[in-house]
């Protein structure tokens, strides 16, 4: 009997110290979740509209922090000390200082263009916007006139078209003044037929306060039901990453299953490589580290809702391998996901937009980061998987 009573007072104990460290590991991340949220004194001039759903970055994930709860599509300046990001769909762009944590809109006074749908930087720190001339309706404004435009790193000046049309996102170069991008005959007509795309690569001539186009060149095609969508440069931009999507339409005949693609193409020479391909599965390159061996890649590989785009942030080795491992854990919180993850250029952090499995991509509901560092000393970094096509 003594030694039963020895035993439970030994459970009781232990469970009294588990319960101790857990709440001060909870009250550590409450404190550090704190230091890291931005500044809660700044009022968007417009929010995306969020449902009444416990919002996932109050109570986030281990290595999972709140950055601000509106805004979307992050992207690091060249020093890693700022955040630039759209405020709100169709709407202006702003820079978040992450030593201040202070929020600053940048557009907001500056000439009548308010309706973009991307920022990125330049090496010179000059930046580079997508978006509408005018808003018209979401189809219109994002698939047939989403244009580029140059702003001056000190945003003095209003935002200039650089007077190219582009599908979706374009891929910075980190070394240089140049970008790619993909156009198809719903941008421009020169191309060809609608399901025509050109994926090109140019620089950015910048005088001054103004900038140009220059040296454009043709990198990669395609076409029938294949949509290429340019994300980053590697190895002295000699290998440009993008993602293809394959979902057909215009009565354009299906010769496989629906999915997107992550590969490479070699810019001298045209060579492209597969880097991940998996049927019915969504897996879309985004931000690359700054080893160039691995990038961010959203991918809806192992959700459980009957659609391709509940999607996670994994890590993917650019080795023609398909090896991944997944980063972030959104979609364990139904009914959100993360996505656009941009990496620190010290490598340090990841920056992400969380949003809805139903919303239409790039609608954010808020931004998070990811402590690398700490997740790379956690279990969840050994656990690379391969898609079983590619085993």
């Amino acid at each position: 009997m003594k030694k039963i009573i020895i035993s439970l007072m030994i459970l009781v104990t232990l469970i009294i110290i588990f319960v101790i460290v857990r709440q001060g590991n909870q009250l550590s991340n409450k404190g550090k979740q704190k230091d890291i949220a931005g500044d809660t004194s700044y009022e968007p001039t417009k929010r995306n509209e969020r449902p009444d759903y416990p919002y996932p970055l109050d109570n986030p994930p281990e290595f999972h922090y709140k950055l601000l709860d509106f805004g979307e599509r992050p992207e690091w300046s060249p020093d890693g000390k700022r955040i630039a990001f759209v405020e709100s769909n169709y709407g202006d762009i702003c820079e978040i200082n992450l030593e201040t944590r202070k929020v600053k809109n940048l557009t907001k006074d500056l000439g009548e263009h308010h309706s973009f749908l991307r920022v990125h930087f330049l090496p010179t720190g000059d930046y580079i916007l997508i978006g509408p001339a005018q808003f018209k309706d979401r189809k219109t404004s994002r698939r047939f006139e989403s244009e580029l435009w140059f702003m001056d790193k000190n945003a003095s000046e209003p935002p200039k078209p650089l007077g190219r049309r582009i599908f979706e996102g374009m891929a910075p170069s980190r070394i240089a003044n140049r970008i790619s991008y993909s156009v198809s005959g719903q941008q421009d007509s020169l191309v060809g037929r609608a399901d025509q795309y050109e994926v090109r690569v140019a620089d950015i001539e910048i005088s001054g306060k103004n900038a140009g186009i220059v040296n454009e060149k043709v990198v990669y095609r395609a076409e029938k039901g294949y949509e290429p969508e340019p994300q980053d440069f590697r190895f002295n931009d000699t290998e440009l990453i993008f993602s293809v999507y394959y979902a057909p339409k215009w009565g354009i005949p299906r010769v496989e299953p629906d999915h997107c693609s992550t590969m490479g193409v070699n810019i001298e020479t045209g060579e492209v490589k597969m880097y991940i391909y998996e049927p019915d599965t969504h897996n879309e390159a985004e931000g690359i580290f700054p080893d160039n061996n691995y990038c961010c890649l959203e991918s809806s590989a192992h959700n459980e809702v009957d659609s391709k785009m509940p999607t996670d942030i994994w890590k993917l080795k650019l080795d023609g391998s398909g090896e991944r491992v997944r980063l972030t854990r959104m979609v364990d919180r139904k009914p959100w996901r993360s996505s656009n993850p941009v990496v620190s250029p010290d490598g340090k952090w990841i920056a992400f937009m969380v949003n809805l499995h139903t919303s239409e991509a790039g609608y954010g509901m808020g931004m998070g980061l990811l402590d690398l560092e700490a997740w790379g000393k956690s279990d969840y970094a050994k656990r690379w998987e391969v898609p079983d096509n590619m085993k």
